[in-house]
């Protein structure tokens, strides 16, 4: 069997350093390998963590491109080479917040203006050459959102942060609500959690780390049981796809 090889781009480094953990916890550790990239001007940089693997059946290479709107013009720019050099798909993820949606809706979710970007984004990859292997998800509004509904793992950061504590500090109960639809800019909700515990939240690699290190199957799957962040649903069944 062939290698298969995937190319994720993702808009920052909390971003990949997410994407390599669900990797890391779906996918048989014998059958994959990857390697990390931050986008260096027109150059790939690789950049920590690289997991080798010279019997691997599915090769993915994660980049970080360093901004929300390069992630589809990326995809757009390089993918007659990289279909070019055997790769079989191309995924993007990016958050659907941004300075053109926040102006657009006038600092509030809008499920008209969300359906347009989605569109706007899908009629770009169909204009490709080869719009079926190119798969391009948003985190809506953040992919700080999908952290949000996956609640329990902050318990596993702090014993501290239970759902029970949060609610009753931050007036939410995060088992009862979809993050994605209540908040605007998801990243300050967890900022402010992180505060409940003298902590900040700067999306630097180390807040990533804490945030994502402890998440597992058990996590990803609870979410897609509870019917809620349906933009994580797509695009962690679309990485779950793969392997097939």
């Amino acid at each position: 069997m062939s290698l298969k090889k995937i190319i994720i781009f993702v808009e920052g480094q909390s971003e990949l350093i997410f994407v390599r953990q669900i990797i890391l916890q779906i996918f048989n550790l014998e059958h994959i390998s990857f390697d990390c990239f931050a986008l260096d001007s027109k150059d790939y940089q690789q950049v920590p963590y690289p997991y080798p693997n010279k019997n691997a059946k599915i090769h993915f290479e994660i980049v970080n491109v360093g901004n929300d709107e390069k992630v589809l013009a990326e995809i757009k720019r390089r993918e007659t080479d990289l279909f070019s050099k055997g790769f079989f798909s191309i995924i993007g993820l990016r958050d659907l917040y941004s300075e053109k949606y926040d102006q657009k809706s006038g600092g509030k979710i809008d499920l008209d203006i969300t359906s347009k970007f989605i569109e706007v984004a899908q009629e770009q990859v169909n204009e490709m050459s080869n719009p079926n292997q190119i798969h391009f998800h948003f985190a809506i509004m953040e992919f700080e959102a999908w952290l949000l509904a996956m609640y329990e793992n902050f318990e596993k950061i702090n014993t501290i942060l239970t759902n029970e504590f949060i609610k009753n500090n931050l007036g939410y109960d995060l088992s009862a609500i979809d993050p994605q639809e209540e908040f605007f800019k998801p990243a300050n909700e967890i900022r402010k959690i992180f505060k409940l515990i003298n902590e900040d939240y700067k999306k630097n690699q180390s807040d990533a780390e804490k945030l994502t290190s402890k998440l597992d199957v058990l996590d990803f799957e609870k979410l897609v049981e509870r019917n809620v962040c349906w933009s994580f649903r797509d695009f962690y069944e679309k990485l779950k796809d793969l392997d097939s």
